[in-house]
């Protein structure tokens, strides 16, 4: 008998929601702009720049695959970096598309199971998001405190409160990972004969996957050594952005805007970070006495970049769907 599963409805209008809300913020910064100012420093705009960080970002994925691979390195078949590579700049495709960057993860661990085991690249997908966002929201807290105008702005006072709800979280999951553990053992052994039992036990594996990273401390250590690189490198896109447009804040400044708009993109109400950088980049540059004109066009610079990278990564993705589809028709 053929079971009818009705498509959920609210996904469909929960994005639409995500990108009116981004769209929303853009348009309320934005207003009242000159845009005669706009034409006129979008005719001077250094292009040199801006290449060079098209370039940077594959640096940069390059380097996040090197860390994913050290949290890969206790599985049997462990992929090399220029494999991780390719999957992460796939990945960047989906990353566009869906809210903050779930569907990049989930295409890694899709593309990594078969050779790892599906509770082991689960568990190195989420530990190596958490190592990069630990090193992330660190680094912005520390940015942020020590810049007056972000502890008294609005914007600020959220991301702040963002970033210590962030460590908090980190924190009581890794202090309470004992007891979700035994608790997880205790409703798998308790539930034999229960329909819910395959539920829980694939749920305990995943757990101990993630768990096993506690006794592997120099893979951890190591991994936080790397996401150092990665975030210096947001830093180092934002000024070549600054240097496209022909304006430059102080370094302070520059450090605190770059990094605290990159934890605003990755809030989950905003799809691929939409609107949500690009208001925060507005708004802070403004802050720090960038022209609105100047301001709007790094925002703009700055996505133009991430959809070229994305639009790259499609290409690689149907050509590797291509090869794998007409190898499959060879065999």
């Amino acid at each position: 008998m053929n079971s009818y599963h009705p498509r959920p409805k609210r996904q469909p209008l929960w994005t639409a929601l995500k990108l009116l809300l981004g769209l929303a913020l853009v348009a309320l910064v934005v207003r009242g702009i000159r845009w005669e100012g706009l034409r006129e420093s979008w005719q001077a705009i250094w292009w040199l720049p801006w290449g060079l960080i098209i370039g940077l970002r594959f640096v940069v994925i390059a380097t996040r695959a090197w860390r994913w691979q050290v949290l890969l390195r206790h599985t049997p078949s462990c992929p090399t970096v220029g494999q991780l590579t390719r999957v992460l700049i796939k990945a960047e495709l989906f990353n566009t598309i869906m809210p903050s960057t779930a569907g990049g993860d989930i295409y890694r661990v899709v593309a990594t199971r078969s050779a790892c085991g599906t509770p082991s690249a689960t568990a190195a997908v989420l530990a190596d998001r958490a190592v990069g966002m630990i090193v992330l929201v660190l680094a912005t807290l520390a940015a942020a405190f020590s810049s007056p105008w972000v502890r008294q702005s609005r914007l600020g006072q959220i991301v702040i409160a963002v970033a210590v709800m962030v460590i908090l979280a980190v924190g009581l999951l890794w202090v309470g990972r004992r007891h979700a553990g035994n608790w997880l053992k205790n409703r798998a052994q308790g539930e034999e004969d229960s329909d819910h039992k395959p539920i829980i036990a694939h749920i305990l594996d995943y757990a101990r996957a993630l768990a096993g990273y506690a006794r592997r401390p120099r893979q951890l250590i190591l991994a936080l050594v790397l996401s150092v690189l990665p975030v210096a490198a947001v830093v180092v896109i934002m000024y070549l952005l600054c240097l496209s447009v022909g304006v430059m804040p102080g370094a302070g400044d520059l450090i605190t805007v770059a990094l605290t708009t990159t934890v605003i993109a990755m809030l989950p109400v905003f799809v691929g970070g939409l609107g949500g950088w690009e208001a925060a980049a507005i708004f802070m540059f403004q802050q720090v006495g960038v022209s609105s004109s100047a301001a709007v066009l790094i925002a703009v610079l700055g996505r133009a970049a991430g959809v070229v990278v994305a639009l790259l990564a499609g290409l690689l993705y149907l050509y590797d769907s291509a090869r794998s589809t007409g190898e499959a028709r060879g065999e």
